[in-house]
């Protein structure tokens, strides 16, 4: 805290920020009330140059439903009572959750909070750009088999992110090496999945066989299983799901945009 204010009170200039409430076994943020009130101590001394806006928690570490509900209720029960000291120096205060898995849990809990003055509550899904095909699918699922509102907007949220490598190699009869790997694409929750199969100077990509999967990657390279007899040479270009969108965006500087027949129509930066 003394350093962010040293740094701004040397430059005229104020810092907004959120506190963090935090959950035993997560990452940062405060767990207890001795550590909530060091943290307000030390940011009573140094007002003038950082900015209490609001109060924020990430969820996403915790994994069933009761504990969630536990932490949202003690990041509300901390929001209302800074906003009783009159300790936030934003009109309106803001209340974040991130809400990529839980996001029904996060809404239904944050909507309705009363905290006698504005408040601006925002969700901040890691997964707001691009849906995938594996743990976030099945996050989806779970939203849609408990919450009546998710089951009436049905499946619209859609994959936005696909991966494209070459074939580089054929060395046996049911194995083809695939120049995509860790560096490219996330591995973390689950391997690639190849969907869609292109031949340069074919009209359009086609459906992938089902029976082509991942075994395996490597920094730069992925082993992929095929049947004999598949339709597949070197030089054939695999569009690639992903499972886990944050650490495939963190691998590129730039992605091309597409339109339906996948004309690069635009690139956009990540800054990631």
């Amino acid at each position: 805290m003394e350093l962010l204010d040293n740094f701004f009170k040397a430059r005229g200039k104020r810092l907004n920020v959120l506190l963090e409430v935090g959950a035993d076994g997560g990452r940062t943020g405060v767990r207890t009330r001795q550590q909530l009130q060091m943290l307000l101590d030390r940011l009573s001394r140094c007002r003038d140059h950082i900015a209490l806006c609001g109060i924020e928690v990430f969820e996403g570490v915790l994994k069933d439903e009761a504990s969630i509900r536990l932490l949202l209720n003690k990041t509300v029960d901390t929001l209302r009572e800074l906003a009783q000291e009159k300790l936030f120096d934003r009109t309106p205060v803001i209340l974040s959750g991130a809400g990529s898995a839980w996001y029904d849990v996060v809404a239904e809990v944050f909507s309705k909070v009363e905290i006698g003055q504005p408040l601006d509550v925002v969700l901040r899904p890691g997964c707001y750009l691009t849906h995938d095909v594996g743990v976030y699918r099945e996050a989806q699922r779970e939203i849609q088999n408990r919450n009546p509102v998710a089951r009436r907007l049905g499946s619209g949220l859609q994959p936005a992110l696909q991966v494209w490598a070459y074939v580089q190699s054929l060395p046996e009869t049911e194995k083809a090496i695939i120049a995509l790997g860790k560096r490219d694409a996330a591995f973390d929750a689950g391997l690639p999945s190849p969907v869609l199969h292109y031949r340069p100077g074919s009209a359009a990509p086609v459906a992938a066989p089902a029976t082509w999967e991942l075994t395996g990657m490597m920094d730069q390279h992925a082993y992929m299983r095929v049947s004999e007899g598949d339709d597949i040479r070197v030089g054939d270009m695999i569009g690639f799901d992903i499972s886990h969108p944050c650490l495939t965006f963190d691998k590129w500087r730039c992605l091309p945009v597409l339109d339906a027949e996948y004309r690069v129509i635009d690139v956009v930066q990540t800054y990631f």
